[in-house]
């Protein structure tokens, strides 16, 4: 299992325990789930769901609300994406206009646009807002690949209020206009972290704090590695032009013309081009520090830039 499955399974399972979060969950999936249908002034609720383990938990919340007599069915899917959607469905208009009263999303003046206060007056009622939310519109991409939630909702006002919702936990959020869709989406670690915290996903959080390590670690020995191999080739290039350097002096002048000091260092480095400064003075007796072995280089190097001005002159 994936682990957007895994936490998705999670978040079906995590039940609200007051009454007052059962109603902000409930609506959530169905402003981001439901369909409102209005025939001959008649109301009705359509909710369909390509998950069936959120659709048992839509039917759950609306059992305890006493709607015992809601219609399920499955429909097959055709087409992409493939797959059945899971249709609940209350006709009573009389019940209906009840629910959506009782979810906030139908008053006095009709069908309202926005969450209503009341729904969301309660820090855990907004924690139970988010989790219907993403339940009903959420996606999020593997922790090995980077770290990305989004809710794909149809209204942009709606999107505006869940991201003000995630703003109340200091999580910042953006959103995206995609296929007639605005989608709210965490990108930064730390807030997708604290989102899972918010909704309560304690599993998945464990899962992603882990993922979080591993990648942390690879990180750092990606980073040593690509050091280690900078070193490396710089060592090769300087070395490279050292032995460029004592070829030079030895054709033009020879070796032995050299002073004792870079004599010795010269004859090291035409026999070991691949060792290192530090490598090289532990050869010399007495040793010579890294520092002492490059200033003898940068003293060949001086001899071989003069032999090379005389030449072309």
């Amino acid at each position: 299992m994936d682990f957007y499955s895994g936490l998705k399974d999670e978040l079906i399972r995590v039940m609200p325990k007051q009454r007052c979060c059962e109603i902000a969950e409930l609506s959530a999936l169905v402003r981001t789930d439901g369909v409102i249908q209005i025939s001959q002034g008649r109301l009705s609720l359509l909710i369909r769901e390509s998950n069936a383990g959120v659709a048992r938990k839509i039917v759950t919340f609306l059992r305890g609300f006493g709607r015992p007599d809601t219609q399920i069915a499955v429909r097959q899917g055709s087409g992409l994406p493939r797959g059945n959607t899971y249709v609940v469905l209350i006709a009573d208009h009389d019940q209906t206009v009840e629910l959506l009263e009782v979810l906030g999303i139908y008053g006095s003046a009709g069908l309202t646009s926005g969450i209503d206060p009341a729904i969301v007056r309660k820090r855990c009622c907004v924690r139970a807002y988010l989790r219907g939310a993403f339940l009903g519109s959420g996606y999020m991409g593997e922790p090995e690949k980077g770290y990305h939630v989004e809710m794909a909702l149809r209204y942009r006002s709606h999107a505006e209020e869940i991201a003000r919702l995630l703003r109340q936990f200091e999580i910042k959020a953006g959103i995206v206009e995609r296929r007639e869709r605005s989608v709210v989406y965490i990108k930064h670690g730390d807030d997708v972290v604290e989102f899972l915290r918010v909704i309560e996903a304690a599993n998945s959080l464990l899962e992603l704090e882990n993922a979080r390590i591993v990648r942390s670690i690879r990180n750092d020995v990606n980073r040593l590695v690509n050091a280690e191999n900078a070193n490396v080739a710089k060592v090769v290039e300087a070395s490279v032009k050292q032995v460029q350097d004592i070829q030079l002096i030895d054709e033009m002048m020879g070796i032995g013309r050299l002073s004792p000091a870079l004599r010795e260092i010269a004859w090291l480095r035409l026999d070991y081009p691949e060792a290192s400064l530090t490598e090289l003075g532990a050869m010399l007796s007495p040793r010579l520090s890294k520092s002492g072995v490059n200033h003898r280089m940068r003293r060949i190097a001086e001899t071989a830039d003069r032999l090379r001005g005389q030449q072309g002159s």
